[in-house]
């Protein structure tokens, strides 16, 4: 088990810091559809069953289908990724991803409180979704909500600043 838990964990920092560096973002997509592949199967070891069948098929299936889409669809594909057409908007894009951080510290703070580690695994019985889903929406219902926000904005602004026809890309 200590095997598996440093090979995961080496390769989830592998495809996380690929996706990230990677320079061709059809690459890099490739890369955190890899991590997400990986995320599955430690859930799925973790006896967490439910939700690492949905880490695989909803965000490594059907999202990064969409994520490369997109990144063909926007022609990034045929460019290198480094051009920043904004550069005045990075301190205030650092201003509002501290905010967010510091939102999301404390709704995973004050989620976490009401659980005991012995009293989650009781409660989550194996991953299966009739476990998983009040627990989901009762205890981590603002953790949840805060990333489903960050991911909609980061999508926005991908599309915002990668659109075909704009200079520089």
């Amino acid at each position: 088990m200590i095997v598996f838990n440093l090979l995961a964990g080496a390769l989830l920092l592998l495809t996380g810091f690929l996706s990230v560096y990677l320079r061709n973002a059809v690459h890099a997509a490739l890369a955190l559809a890899a991590n997400f592949v990986v995320m599955g199967t430690v859930y799925m070891v973790l006896q967490a069953r439910f939700l690492g069948w949905v880490q695989i098929i909803v965000y490594a299936g059907a999202i990064m289908v969409l994520f490369v889409f997109v990144i063909m669809l926007l022609h990034a594909a045929q460019a290198e990724v480094g051009f920043d057409p904004l550069p005045w908007m990075r301190p205030a894009a650092l201003a509002v991803a501290a905010v967010g951080f510091l939102a999301l510290a404390w709704a995973l703070g004050a989620a976490r409180a009401p659980l005991a580690a012995k009293a989650s695994a009781a409660l989550l019985k194996g991953g299966t979704a009739l476990a998983l889903g009040p627990e989901l929406w009762n205890t981590w219902r603002y953790p949840v909500l805060l990333v489903a926000a960050l991911l909609l904005v980061a999508t926005v602004a991908a599309v915002a600043l990668i659109r075909p026809g704009k200079e520089g890309a």
